[in-house]
Parts: structure tokens; sequence; C-alpha cells
């Protein structure tokens, strides 16, 4: 099965336990989830999380489950990382955009907000600009790099008059010698 990144974290952790665990019909009112952890040593596994039963869900106890996030540089794959500032201010503010383009639902809690980087005034520049995956974050880990492209000014709104001045040729009152 696929997972469907475009579901909540809490719901893609859900959904991994029932598909590893046959008939297990968890879901999220069933668990409290812990933070996830970096496992020691050699594990088989990049991320350890504790995931524990609601009081009066019919169910005791905790399991830590092993599974590995996803390296959020990973998340692009072919697809086009460039994106254009606008009005953006901060990371935040282009994660719809991030989230629509790659089909994936990066929450707040899944990343550290930052704001963008600024631009130095070159004519078509594009400057990267990092995501950093948040350490409790379910489903991410590492980062990942995208770019920037600045709003070049247009021409229009330099050259607001397309009328010239006429070019008056004057001919020389001497021949002028090459």
């Amino acid at each position: 099965m696929a997972t469907d990144y475009t579901k909540l974290p809490r719901a893609i952790i859900v959904d991994l336990i029932n598909e590893t665990n046959a008939g297990a019909g968890m879901t999220e009112a069933l668990l409290d989830f812990g933070l996830p952890t970096v496992p020691t040593g050699t594990p088989a596994r990049n991320t350890e999380l504790t995931v524990t039963a609601k009081a009066g869900s019919g169910y005791s106890g905790s399991v830590t489950l092993k599974y590995n996030r996803v390296d959020m540089a990973e998340i692009p794959g072919a697809l086009n990382v460039e994106y254009t500032k606008g009005d953006a201010e901060n990371i935040s503010d282009l994660i719809p955009e991030i989230n629509a383009r790659y089909g994936i639902n990066l929450q707040a809690e899944d990343y550290v907000d930052a704001p963008l980087p600024n631009f130095t005034g070159t004519p078509n520049e594009k400057i990267d600009f990092e995501i950093v995956a948040a350490a409790d974050s379910l489903v991410w880990r590492a980062s990942l790099i995208l770019k920037l492209a600045s709003e070049d000014i247009p021409l229009s709104s330099v050259i607001t008059n397309d009328t010239l001045n006429g070019l008056v040729y004057v001919a020389p009152t001497e021949p002028v010698t090459p």
C-alpha cells in the first residue's frame, strides 16, 4: 500500500500500524502518541515512537514502534524545486504551495519556520532556502533545499513612456575624416 502523505501525521502513522499489523483496526482516537526519537546503536529503523492506549479505549499499555521517517530531501523527486517569493516572508507562507506541488501535507509541527532569505538585487536571482524537519515530526526528518526566485521588475514599470523623443540628425559643417 502506498502511503498517503496528504493525510495528517498521526493518521499516516496509524495507517502504517494497520498496514503492518493486519486486522489491528487502530484509530487515532485509541492512541496517545509520544515524541519520536532517534534510536541508539545500529537500529533497523531511523525512528522510535511510543504509542499508549488511551483510557477507555479497550486497550492497555504501550508499544514502542520502530519505523523510518522520510528524509525531506526526497520530497521533490524529479519535480521543480523553484518557488517565487511573491508576498511570502517566512517558509510557512510557501507551505500551501509546497504541499500542493508535492502531494504532501506539511503541518506547522513538521518543520522549523524561518524567514525567507533576502535578494541582493541581481536580475533573475535565485537563492537556496532550507526547510528543516522539526525534531518531533512524526513523518519527516532531515531537511529539504528549495530555490527562491526573485520577481524581476517589469520593464513596463520603469519605461512608462513608450513614445520617445525623436532622433535628430545634424549634419557636420566640416567633412569628417576617419
